[in-house]
C-alpha cells in the first residue's frame, strides 16, 4: 500500500542530499565513457586482456589513436596495463563496469524496440566472439 498524500509530501520534505559530491564525481566518470572508441574498448577488453596492436585491429583503428583512448582510460583507473617484450596488454580493472555499460545499451536498446526503432538482433554487449 502506498504512502498518502500528505505523508509522501511529509516524506520530502525530510528528504536532503547529504553528499552531492559523489554526483559530480559519477558526472566526470561517465565523461570518460562519453566516447564511442572508448565503450569500443571497453566492450573488447571483457573478453579479456588484450594487446594495443589487437586492440587497434578489433577496433579497425589506427593504433596510435588506439594508444591515446587507453591512455586516457589508464589515467582514470579504468584500465590497467602490463608489459610483456615489446607489447603493453590492457585490461579492465573492475568487471562490472563493462556491466554497468552492458546495462545501459540494454536500457536504450529496450526503448528503441518498444517504440520500433530498432532491430532485436542488436546485442547490447556490441562485440561478437567468431567461432
Amino acid at each position: 500500500m502506498g504512502l498518502t498524500k500528505n505523508a509522501k509530501e511529509y516524506t520530502f520534505a525530510m528528504m536532503k542530499v547529504r553528499n552531492p559530491e559523489i554526483f559530480y564525481l559519477h558526472a566526470d566518470f561517465c565523461k570518460i565513457l562519453a566516447n564511442p572508441t572508448r565503450l569500443m574498448i571497453m566492450a573488447i577488453l571483457a573478453h579479456g586482456e588484450m594487446s594495443v596492436g589487437e586492440l587497434a585491429s578489433t577496433c579497425d583503428i589506427a593504433l596510435p589513436a588506439v594508444s591515446q583512448h587507453l591512455k586516457i582510460l589508464k589515467n582514470h583507473h579504468m584500465v590497467e596495463s602490463r608489459k610483456e617484450g615489446h607489447s603493453v596488454f590492457y585490461q579492465a580493472t573492475d568487471p562490472r563496469l563493462m556491466e554497468a555499460c552492458i546495462l545501459i545499451r540494454t536500457v536504450l536498446l529496450d526503448g528503441m524496440r518498444k517504440r520500433g526503432e530498432i532491430a532485436n538482433m542488436i546485442d547490447p554487449a556490441g562485440v561478437t566472439v567468431d567461432d
